[in-house]
């Protein structure tokens, strides 16, 4: 059963990009056709052909239609002018009227009438092409001479339509793009068909592998049990040969942060940071744990300090934990959505050159990784998500460890470090805190280490630890992915006017309206993560501590924290299904940034072209984003189902029903969400 989803979800995925690969999106094929509404009639705008060729004359074609019964209508006075005009704003293609109280994102329609009144006014139509009727009912053109390719603003004016005719010509103004055919296309299905043969190739060599390590059916596959990939990991440029390009990144990002454009869209440092890196990383969590943690440039300078000066002092007892690391990841979040941190360069670096100046200063105190494990923003939030991860590093034989007295992978040896994590693999059953940075590997003289893949979410029900801490984390994170997704939907404005008008301001004093919006997000934010989420998840213990009778195997507390796992994909698939939405719609404006940037050292002339084509359709990524939602909403209830075996037995299904229903409840809601239009990240702040 297992084999046949996997199949199925991986034959979904490329379905859909292939469909888009192949140009079947329904959905933002080209900017050069917009929609809205003048009158009774529903009003299509679009030039033919809708891309850019060279000696080619476009027409301007219009479609009117009746918005009540679809039909085409007929009588109309129509009249267009285009003229050149500056470059739009590449993240919304955006429709708006003469009178400037109109706001259609993306050319939809809300079903909302023009205000007639404010649209007619006295204007010269010399100028004006006529658009004449076509053979096909209720579509009018005429050919408009456009001399070059790039943003065009028109005016289209009606003097009579379906039969009413106007004393002044109504008005109606917009912009549209006009550009060379994309090549996106073809590097979508460039992707497609690449995915398709790298996966082929990995099947091939798994196969390859398990045949000659002559593995039998149902057998694990240790990788170390590959000469090449054991040689590689035990080698001394293990580490390095990942944090030193990583390094230089983030040294370009900073030094762009400081002294490139004050541009959140046009600059590659908020670019690379906040729509590819934030992005992507979440994806390595899924599928490798935290093994960006061992090439991350804050580890490493920690890692290269502590070896050559450190006090190697522990890290407070009363600190090991993760609450300072969320209590960062909190504040950060709720300044990203005050100030804009995504939008803001020279924050961005600043705030990077921060994170180095305190992972510098802990390492010359504290041993190992302290500002990693403690500290860092995302370290517990990476912890918690790479529970689900199916890699695991672990030992091969308990027996061994304990038989064994020196235990190398603690103390490191002459070509090893001790564990910069403090983990040690002899009780190592879960992957919060592995990195995969070798060590134990290279360290250990029994041989007795093991990486292999295992069922997704595993950790989730057979870890024998528990923690409050990340308990509360796993909580916070399925509320603060809401908000901060809820955030940059339509609606959002609507929603935190009602709150705003609840909160009593006026009797504290606070009068400003753009105070009063701020301490309502705070208030929002602060409620409806840190509290709401853990205060439900309280109540669905507290039913199934009082469902399961008076001999309950878990306190009320243990039965929180139990379950609290369960929660993980929740908020996980949240995270995954926001960012899908970033990387694969914002993404691609890299590599006009990097061309800018490439071109200003070259001292090119040239500006590139900002009108950039997304990886997918809005349609692809909704139904992508749904599939990631259903895939890992399974995961949750399997989890729990497993919880609640494990620690009732045969009272299980009492445990598991509040808990499988609070799941659905956090899904549902997070559905509606992702089914709003949603801003791009750098028009709103993101996670």
């Amino acid at each position: 059963m297992k084999k046949v989803c996997l199949i199925l979800s991986v034959l979904f995925i490329l379905l859909v990009s292939g469909s888009h690969a192949f140009g079947m999106e329904g959905h933002d094929h080209a900017a050069s056709a917009s929609s809205f509404r003048i009158d009774s009639a529903d009003v299509t705008f679009s030039l033919d052909p809708e891309t850019y060729q060279k000696e080619t004359t476009p027409k301007v074609v219009v479609s009117l239609t009746d918005p009540m019964s679809g039909a085409p209508i007929y009588d109309a006075d129509l009249y267009i002018k285009l003229e050149q005009d500056l470059p739009m704003n590449h993240s919304s293609q955006q429709m708006n009227s003469s009178s400037g109280d109109m706001d259609k994102s993306s050319g939809l329609d809300f079903g909302e009438t023009m205000d007639m009144s404010s649209m007619t006014s006295v204007v010269n139509l010399s100028s004006f092409k006529k658009l004449v009727p076509m053979q096909m009912a209720g579509m009018f053109a005429v050919e408009y001479i456009l001399p070059e390719n790039g943003e065009y603003a028109f005016t289209l004016a009606v003097k009579s339509l379906a039969g009413k005719t106007y004393t002044e010509p109504v008005i109606y103004g917009g912009k549209v793009s006009y550009q060379a055919k994309s090549k996106a296309p073809y590097y979508r299905l460039l992707f497609v068909l690449s995915s398709i043969l790298i996966s082929g190739v990995i099947a091939v060599y798994v196969l390859y592998q398990r045949k000659s390590l002559r593995m039998e059916s149902g057998q694990k596959m240790n990788l170390l049990d590959i000469p090449w990939l054991r040689k590689f990991l035990k080698s001394a440029w293990f580490q390095p040969v990942f944090q030193v390009p990583a390094l230089l990144v983030f040294i370009v990002i900073m030094a762009a942060g400081l002294f490139d454009i004050q541009q959140g869209d046009r600059n590659i440092a908020t670019l690379l940071m906040w729509t590819i890196w934030w992005a992507a990383i979440i994806f390595t969590f899924v599928f490798v744990g935290r093994i960006w943690c061992m090439m991350c440039p804050f580890g490493a300078v920690q890692d290269w300090i502590g070896r050559l000066r450190s006090m190697n002092r522990d890290f407070p007892r009363p600190m090991r934990n993760i609450y300072l690391s969320s209590g960062i990841f909190f504040v950060l979040t709720w300044w990203d959505s005050y100030s804009g941190i995504v939008n803001k360069p020279a924050l961005t670096a600043w705030l990077l050159i921060g994170f180095f100046v305190v992972a510098s200063g802990m390492a010359l105190v504290f041993k190992g990784r302290s500002f990693c494990r403690y500290v860092c923003p995302i370290g517990g939030l990476i912890g918690i998500y790479s529970m689900f991860s199916p890699l695991e590093l672990r030992n091969k034989c308990l027996e061994v460890c304990r038989g064994h007295k020196v235990k190398e992978c603690i103390k490191g040896t002459d070509v090893s470090h001790p564990c910069p994590m403090s983990e040690t693999p002899m009780t190592l059953d879960r992957n919060n805190y592995c990195n995969f940075c070798s060590e134990c590997i290279k360290s250990c003289s029994q041989d007795n280490i093991v990486i292999r893949f295992r069922s997704f979410a595993k950790d989730l029900w057979v870890s024998s630890r528990g923690y409050l801490d990340e308990a509360l984390l796993a909580m916070v994170l399925v509320g603060i992915t809401i908000v901060v997704t809820g955030e940059m939907v339509a609606p959002w404005h609507g929603w935190m006017d009602t709150v705003n008008k609840l909160l009593p301001f006026d009797a504290v004093g606070i009068v400003a309206h753009t105070a009063r919006e701020k301490a309502t997000f705070l208030f929002v934010m602060s409620v409806g993560s840190l509290i709401i989420p853990s205060l439900l998840l309280l109540l669905a213990s507290f039913i199934v501590f009082k469902g399961t009778g008076s001999d309950s195997p878990l306190s009320l507390k243990q039965t929180f924290v139990q379950f609290a796992y369960m929660f993980i994909p929740v908020g996980l698939s949240m995270h995954l299904a926001h960012n899908i939405n970033h990387l694969f719609k914002e993404g691609p404006e890299i590599v006009p940034a990097v061309e800018r940037v490439v071109g200003n050292i070259a001292g090119s002339t040239v500006q590139p072209d900002w009108v950039v084509a997304p990886l997918m359709g809005s349609e692809s990524i909704f139904w992508l984003q749904m599939l990631v939602i259903l895939i890992m909403n399974i995961f949750s209830l399997y989890a729990g189902y497993r919880i609640a075996v494990r620690y009732y037995g045969d009272r299980a299904l009492r445990a598991f029903i509040p808990m499988a229903i609070l799941a659905v409840a956090f899904v549902i809601i997070n559905v509606y969400i992702l089914g709003q239009p949603m801003a791009m990240r750098h028009t709103h702040g993101g996670i």
